[in-house]
Parts: structure tokens; sequence; C-alpha cells
């Protein structure tokens, strides 16, 4: 999964969405997900996940163009306990709970197995709150690679 970057911007994907957020974030603690300006990411946005966790059973709110076609699926309106059905989902994006504990971005770079293949990937997920006390969404990227 490659995006098309600019010369001299970051071109890690998990760097640039935790680049943005920080920069929205400005002095809260979270920054709401209607602070979010797609046009100012949108290349970034079509590598991007959003999860709704305002309910009990949390699901795919979004599951960008470009992460669907590399996942070979569009997870958008998905409970997300059925999408850890997938073994990449389960691994790239599993820890999101991590930030509903810490209320703090996170970052994983790992690797698994998957049908004998290893799975090497880096993912980053960041959470949003409307109200700026609870965590509404949370926003990710994953890449990954096959060898």
């Amino acid at each position: 999964m490659e995006a098309h970057i600019s010369s001299g911007e970051e071109q890690r994907l998990t760097f640039r969405l935790l680049s943005y957020w920080n920069r929205i974030r400005a002095d809260k603690k979270f920054p709401a997900l209607s602070d979010v300006n797609i046009q100012e990411i949108l290349e970034l946005w079509h590598f991007t996940f959003t999860i709704d966790v305002r309910e009990e059973e949390h699901k795919f709110f979004y599951f960008g163009p470009k992460l669907a076609s590399v996942f070979g699926h569009d997870y958008t309106g998905e409970y997300l306990n059925d999408a850890m059905d997938d073994i990449i989902v389960n691994n790239t994006i599993g820890f999101y709970e991590k930030i509903m504990d810490s209320q703090e971005p996170a970052m994983e770079a790992a690797s698994f197995f998957s049908e004998g293949r290893e799975v090497r990937y880096r993912s980053i997920i960041v959470p949003f709150s409307n109200n700026g006390v609870d965590i509404d969404y949370l926003v990710g990227t994953t890449n990954y690679k096959i060898f």
C-alpha cells in the first residue's frame, strides 16, 4: 500500500496522521471529529478508518477506499467484532481498546504469520471527542506487507 507523497513530506501514514491530530487538537485533550478538514488530508484520508465507539457495539463509521482496496473489503458500517474475524484486521487494528483505556494515541509496529506467510505492519489510532471528555470516535491508519 503506497500513497503518492510529495517530496519532503513525511511518508509514513502513521506519523502523518499523528502530526495532523496534534495540530487540530491544539491545546485540547482531544480534537472533535468535526475539526477534521478532509481536504487538508485528502490523500491520507483515503487510507484511514474511523470507528464509532459511542454505542456498546463499536462499528466502522468509515473505511477509506484505498484502505479497503488493500484489505480487499470495505468495512464501512460493519461491527468491529465481526471484522475481527479477519486475521489482518484483528492484528493491525485490534489494539484499539488500548486507546479507550489510555485516552491517548497508540501506535504499533509488529509482525505475525498468516497462512504461513509473514505479515509486517505499522498502525496508529488516535481518539476524538465531541464534548472534549468522552471518546466518540477513533481514527486510524494501517499499512502492511506480506512476505
